[in-house]
């Protein structure tokens, strides 16, 4: 079994779902304990509750992942009897992964359309547009292909439906090595000239971390001169809920059991439009706002929790088909997928769903 340490775990999470996706208003990352403390095992959890900390501790769990924040607002005491105390005295950090998870590409609401065969799902509600960045870099010209296929490895050059898109061209780079330098090429205290590439490359600002990472590390020089620049080619799009397509079209009754019979929900409140439902918008958890922007979208239908009276009003004025399948059975769809990234990203780790971590409301037929 690998070591690691709870800021292990968090770059996990940041490496499929970047923090920096969240939404202002939001509270996620590491919110108790240390990044250096060590991590043998780790539950995953839609919420650090009092009976998932103690599920830890019996365990042996130093951390649980959670989607929802186990402090929200602001804290002015910390009872006995809350879990942010519980937490902190079994010695159990908490990592909260909350609009971010939401929000990321594969993330709940990706998970949510998947499960209920939406085709060609997009963005529901942009949130975020952020420039892409170039990436400049100059190489000796014979290690140019070893730099270039490492940027792309890493995620570079991917422009739509291509992959490795590049612009080289060729040059002489000039310099002087100084007394302390290991230079690579070229001697102390003399100019040296070299044939060098210069290879330019779009990169998405999530993947920019990783790209000059791996440059940095296939990159003969012991300094290699770089440049990033902010661009206005195009920007990457990110943004609450899904709305695809279904592969055929269905009644909004059939469509409703069609639900029910994908997700972990014990029943189903709906308002059935009067249109077939073809076009499907989906949002994890509380979602309910979303219903002018599922309309605008051309849906028939929204799949979301937490809906309240005004939104089913709402829905029946704009004709849509509403379910609201509870926040628990939407959102709990993520668990085995943040189950299995953190065990691909991390060989080796003991890593399990937390199993008191379930829907605490009971449906009374």
């Amino acid at each position: 079994m690998n070591a690691y340490t709870v800021g292990d775990f968090y770059k996990a999470i940041e490496g499929f779902a970047p923090f920096s996706l969240a939404e202002s208003w939001d509270n996620t990352g590491l919110l108790v304990g240390s990044p250096e403390h060590k991590v043998t095992r780790a539950l995953v959890a839609l919420d650090a509750t009092s009976a998932v900390i103690r599920e830890a501790q019996a365990s042996g769990a130093q951390l649980i992942a959670t989607h929802h924040p186990i402090i929200f607002s602001g804290v002015k005491k910390i009872p006995a009897a809350s879990p942010v105390y519980q937490a902190i005295q079994a010695g159990v950090a908490v990592i909260c992964a909350h609009t971010n998870l939401d929000i990321a590409t594969g993330g709940v609401n990706d998970v949510l359309a998947d499960l209920l065969g939406l085709c060609a799902p997009e963005i529901l509600e942009t949130t975020q547009a952020v420039p892409y960045r170039k990436v400049i870099v100059y190489t000796p010209a014979e290690s140019a292909e070893a730099v270039y296929n490492a940027m792309v490895k890493a995620g570079a050059g991917r422009q739509g439906n291509y992959a490795g898109a590049a612009f080289l061209s060729g040059g002489e780079g000039r310099f002087k090595p100084l007394s302390g330098a290991n230079p690579a090429i070229g001697e102390i205290d003399s100019l040296t000239r070299v044939n060098e590439q210069r290879i330019e490359m779009l990169v998405t600002p999530a993947n920019l971390p990783g790209v000059i990472a791996a440059m940095l590390e296939v990159h003969p020089y012991e300094e290699p001169a770089y440049d990033i620049f902010e661009t206005h080619f195009d920007k990457v799009h990110s943004g609450l809920g899904r709305v695809g397509v279904l592969p055929a079209p269905m009644n909004p009754q059939d469509f409703a059991r069609h639900v029910k019979s994908k997700l972990p929900a014990a029943g189903l409140r709906c308002v059935f439009g009067d249109a077939p439902v073809s076009r499907v918008a989906v949002c994890g958890g509380a979602g309910a706002s979303l219903l002018e922007a599922a309309s605008r979208k051309g849906a028939q239908a929204l799949v979301t929790g937490e809906v309240k009276h005004n939104h089913m009003l709402e829905a029946k004025d704009l004709g849509l088909t509403l379910i609201d399948a509870g926040h628990y059975a939407t959102e709990a769809v993520i668990l085995p997928k943040l189950l299995r990234n953190l065990k691909d990203t991390l060989p080796g780790a003991e890593i399990e769903i937390a199993k008191s971590c379930a829907d605490p409301a009971v449906v009374i037929d």
